[in-house]
């Protein structure tokens, strides 16, 4: 059965009070395609992905916001293709394919900018391949090394807080 749906839609996973909502087709997207995908892909974590499958939309809608449903499709049948994975990949790993499959241009043009979230994010993915279990204080280091390259390439930088817990950047010499 498939349900169709305004892109305007907008559908709230949480409980009420919480703020995260995920768009209604990516819902259906999670609902219909991809959770089954996954399920068949790594049968090990079938369980874990139909018994809780209001958090695992919530985490990939949240983390995977921005990228478009072939994306995100890609890249889990990437990781398919691992004979040796057994269990279904975080969405922080989906992200990493991502990003390597569509790498952002190393010269800017004049003018262009990202704001501070595009940093981090490239940040955590550059340090979660690396390592999958890394202390926040070598994410930090690697958000720095992100803000250093985007300012030799004329990156402007827009925001000046982490959305995670509203400190300034002022600590990471930005």
């Amino acid at each position: 059965m498939t349900t169709a749906l305004r892109s305007n839609q907008t559908t709230a996973l949480s409980m009420p009070g919480d703020a995260l909502q995920v768009s209604a087709r990516m819902s259906v997207f999670l609902a219909e395609e991809l959770l089954p995908l996954m399920a068949g892909l790594w049968p090990a974590s079938a369980n874990q992905l139909d018994g809780n499958a209001r958090g695992v939309a919530l985490a990939w809608g949240s983390l995977l916001r921005g990228f478009n449903a072939q994306q995100i499709r890609e890249a889990v049948l990437q990781l398919g293709e691992d004979a040796d994975r057994q269990f279904a990949p975080r969405p922080a790993e989906v992200r990493g394919v991502i990003l390597r499959n569509n790498p952002v241009p190393r010269s800017a043009p004049v003018g262009r900018q990202v704001s501070l979230r595009v940093c981090e994010m490239e940040a955590e993915v550059r340090v979660y391949l690396r390592n999958r279990s890394v202390p926040v204080e070598e994410v930090t280091a690697e958000l720095r090394k992100v803000l250093a390259e985007k300012a030799r390439q004329g990156v402007g930088l827009t925001g000046n807080q982490y959305e995670e817990d509203g400190r300034d950047t002022k600590h990471l010499g930005v």
